[in-house]
């Protein structure tokens, strides 16, 4: 099944185009959860801090995805 990603902030450097939030599709099997997903982009697990499925947050890493959702993951973000 395919899905879109947007990856954000530190995270762009995963991402094909290595803009941060610019979406992209991308293959997975058709029970994949968004800890599946993660590993897949290579995305260190413990440095994902906020998922967002269809523009809610979710805190359910082991949540199965579907065809066509739309995921944004986001690393901790600082400032000062």
């Amino acid at each position: 099944m395919r899905v879109e990603v947007r990856l954000h902030a530190t995270f762009a450097d995963y991402a094909p185009s290595k803009r941060a939030g610019e979406p992209f599709r991308i293959d997975i099997e058709d029970s994949a959860s968004v800890t599946d997903l993660i590993r897949k982009l290579k995305i260190p697990e413990k440095e994902v801090h906020l998922i967002m499925v269809n523009g809610r947050i979710i805190h359910d890493r082991l949540l199965c995805v579907s065809e066509a959702d739309r995921i944004g993951l986001f690393p901790p973000v600082g400032g000062g």
